[in-house]
């Protein structure tokens, strides 16, 4: 009978006997909880579980934490910690009891495995697990039922209370560095006592007092202090891939193993305060590096406020940001932060969006414009009516974005973890073959000399090298109004040498204004036209279709959308069409003979299926920026296209054919998607916004949506600029090369490093504690390099 829980670990109780067959032997158990959860795994084929996890102890049955998720039957919090969709929810949550990657492996499985979970996905460094799910399959609670089920407690979690887990961890990070630093200020005074004896002379009953004293105060450090080391070494071990706490852990225990050995046989040498030496200075490089990064990621953006005041029955009242719910009358103050989306009520306004876009001049907002969270109100006291809370905000959003990107890793990110992990395997070979080699040559510190290899080779400035350039750059885009949505983004864009751009709402502000209508069919009244056209276009998303908005629109009906050609419905048993000239030809109707219009206008048709009823011209107005844009992209040697669905007149009323290298008019969606296609270059960056543009965007190498564009454009590209400001386009680019620039500096540095200092160290040059130096400082720099991003 074995002594301990054969899912948990700990010891079995005295008179305790509770056992199940599993995977073709007898286990035992410490309780009835663990054989329930043991017996679930294996019985529902996840029993890999168990050959997966670093060490014995699984997670116990811990104390029901469900009813946590019953606070959420309220539609407050529910809005405010689960993001909604019509078809999936989402939601993240804290969950307690993960020990390693087996973990997250089970969670993943068993989860996904439940009836209308849709995807599932544990970061195991912050223990956070994203999960979406079909609402009308399951719910929330009964997902944190299943989590218990397996033994693992969850807590419903918020972005912005990462922070007080950074907290915690940098908490933690301070008191081990505290113990390893006390912990070598007193081994050190001993181990000066000892060498002074050394020169003077010293009885051995002091030597040996001294080397107590040693052992005594440079246990806790190895043990405690040095705890992160193994666990990342054990899991290493586990999952065959290795990083540099493998060769670190073992730099450490053999040579606190030997000083104990020695110790006790009174023979040989001690090495107490190199081993502090070396845990200090390693924690003391990792904090550093920790602090670094965490600041470059994001983690000090502000908070939103925790309590506002609402208009209740014509009465001011305060409440907590928890409490609001759609359709409250939020009372904003100049300067104060707004805790939600909403639609200002008051008159007008000035908010600064940088937050969101990263443009700094405050944008005037009138009654009626929608607001955004995350933004500051400028000027006055303002009133706004609550229309998304919580993780259904714009900026919660933003950040569920973001947070996807930085978790996707490219292919340079790939090729230098396994490059790292490759590289580790070397090094242990390497310290195996040094140390032979010394012990046979006869030398008494071939040990420390393998030490020294071992930690002066250790990969870490190489594993930092792309993943921290890349989160600094993609953090510093965003604050530009640059949101990066995929992880390959930053490595395409330094490579685009062709960009292909939309007009209308792209190189345009697609901010249309009706200049003419001319009624064919006299017996309509102009407004009667205009109605109708309004009713036709009410439910569209289109730039066109803006121009319209403020007509009372007409009942009309069976609405179609023809894609790149107009739209079609149904008013009073009449068929209706409202489009281009290519969309009446297709129906079979001539054009009477048009107006004289300016180039720059774009003349659009409203027919029944008998004739032409009235020719209504708008007019675009290019960006103010686009000229100079196109301009200094071309002369950085990139090629530069023009797909638009407009007619040639039109494109050319607003824009110079001699700008572009390419100028395709007329062009239906599936033919801007072929012709990208049939291009031999295949690191082109697709800029577009509408429904039109989204084939293109998914066919080429990168895509950017307009901060303005279709959420179905949005949801198919690789970047959104938010900000609109095509300027901004050379800044990325431009960002991007200096981040490839950086990481190749990174791994050169990484590399160069170990290359130089792995002879002085085989050759017995360099002591342990000075390698530790050398390998905390070299991570630093890789870091302090990236910083440099932050100005991009």
């Amino acid at each position: 009978m074995t002594n301990r829980c054969f899912h948990c670990g700990d010891p079995i109780p005295a008179g305790v006997d509770i056992a199940s067959h599993l995977q073709n032997n007898r286990h035992e158990f410490c309780c009835y909880g663990c054989q329930a959860i043991a017996e679930h795994i294996c019985g529902a084929d996840l029993s890999l579980y168990y050959e997966r996890r670093e060490n014995t102890a699984g997670s116990r049955l811990t104390e029901d934490n469900t009813p946590i998720f019953e606070l959420l039957d309220d539609k407050q919090l529910y809005n405010q910690y689960v993001h909604q969709t019509a078809n999936e929810h989402l939601i993240q949550v804290a969950l307690t009891g993960i020990t390693c990657s087996a973990c997250a492996w089970l969670i993943e499985k068993h989860l996904g495995h439940q009836i209308g979970i849709k995807n599932v996905h544990v970061n195991l460094s912050s223990s956070i697990a994203t999960i979406t799910w079909d609402p009308s399959l399951t719910s929330v609670k009964t997902i944190a039922k299943e989590l218990q089920f397996i033994g693992y407690a969850a807590t419903p979690y918020l972005p912005g209370e990462q922070h007080q887990q950074l907290h915690r961890d940098k908490k933690q990070a301070i008191i081990r560095l505290g113990i390893a630093g006390v912990g070598m200020m007193q081994v050190m005074m001993s181990a000066i006592a000892m060498y002074a004896g050394d020169l003077q002379g010293m009885e051995d009953i002091y030597r040996q007092m001294l080397r107590w004293i040693s052992f005594l105060f440079a246990t806790p450090v190895v043990i405690y202090a040095g705890w992160p080391f193994y666990r990342g070494a054990a899991r290493d071990l586990k999952n065959r891939h290795f990083t540099m706490d493998l060769p670190v852990s073992l730099g450490v225990l053999l040579a606190y193993g030997s000083s104990v050995l020695a110790l006790y046989t009174q023979s040989g040498h001690v090495y107490f305060d190199s081993v502090t030496m070396f845990i200090f200075f390693l924690l003391l490089g990792r904090f550093l590096e920790t602090v670094a990064r965490s600041y470059h990621s994001g983690a000090h953006q502000q908070e939103p406020l925790t309590a506002v005041k609402i208009r209740l029955d014509n009465e001011l009242k305060t409440i907590p940001q928890q409490q609001l719910k759609t359709g409250d009358t939020v009372i904003i103050e100049p300067g104060q932060i707004l805790p939600v989306d909403g639609v200002l009520l008051s008159d007008m306004t000035s908010i600064d969006e940088s937050s969101l876009t990263g443009e700094y001049t405050p944008i005037i907002k009138k009654q009626g414009d929608c607001l955004k969270a995350q933004t500051v109100n400028v000027e006055q006291l303002i009133e706004v009516r609550v229309e998304n809370i919580g993780q259904n905000t714009h900026a919660a959003a933003i950040s569920r974005i973001t947070e996807r990107a930085l978790g996707e890793k490219p292919k340079v990110a790939i090729v230098a973890d396994k490059v790292a992990h490759y590289f580790v395997i070397a090094v242990l070979i390497t310290a195996s073959l040094t140390y032979a080699f010394w012990s046979y040559m006869g030398e008494s510190e071939a040990y420390w000399i393998m030490v020294s290899v071992l930690v002066v080779t250790c990969p870490c400035a190489l594993s930092l090298a792309t993943p921290v350039a890349l989160t600094t750059i993609t953090n510093t885009l965003k604050r530009n109004g640059f949101l990066i949505t995929r992880g390959h983004v930053i490595e395409a864009l330094a490579k685009t040498n062709h960009i292909v751009f939309d007009k209308t709402g792209t190189l345009t502000q697609g901010d249309f204004s009706i200049t003419r209508v001319k009624c064919f069919d006299l017996s309509l009244t102009k407004d009667y036209v205009l109605s109708i056209i309004s009713g036709l276009e009410q439910h569209s998303k289109h730039p066109l279709a803006n121009a319209f908005s403020n007509f009372i629109p007409a009942n009309v009906v069976q609405i179609k959308n023809l894609s790149s050609l107009g739209v079609q419905g149904v008013l009073e048993q009449d068929t209706f069409y409202f489009g281009n000239s290519s969309l009446m030809h297709s129906i079979g109707l001539a054009i009477p003979k048009k107006v004289k219009s300016n180039a720059a206008e774009l003349s659009l048709y409203l027919a029944n299926t008998q004739h032409v009823i009235a020719e209504i011209t708008l007019c675009d107005v290019l960006r103010p920026e686009a000229e100079s844009t196109i301009k200094a992209l071309r002369q950085q040697g990139i090629r530069i296209s023009l797909l638009t669905g407009d007619t040639l007149e039109s494109a050319k009323g607003v824009l110079n054919p001699e700008w572009f290298d390419d100028f395709k008019t007329n062009c239906l969606p599936d033919e801007k998607w072929q012709w990208i296609k049939e291009q031999s270059n295949h690191n082109i960056l697709m800029v577009g916004d509408g429904l039109n543009d989204v084939p293109a965007l998914a066919g080429a190498t990168t895509s950017l949506a307009m901060g303005a564009s279709t959420d179905l454009a949005k949801i198919h590209s690789d970047a959104i600029l938010l900000n609109e400001h095509l300027s901004t386009i050379i800044t990325a680019i431009n960002s991007a090369k200096r981040c490839r620039k950086v990481i190749k500096q990174n791994l050169l540095w990484a590399a160069s490093y170990n290359a130089t200092l792995l002879p002085l160290a085989i050759a017995g040059l360099i002591p342990p504690w000075v390698a530790a130096i050398g390998m905390a400082l070299s991570s630093l720099l890789v870091v302090v390099n990236a910083t440099r991003l932050t100005n991009a």
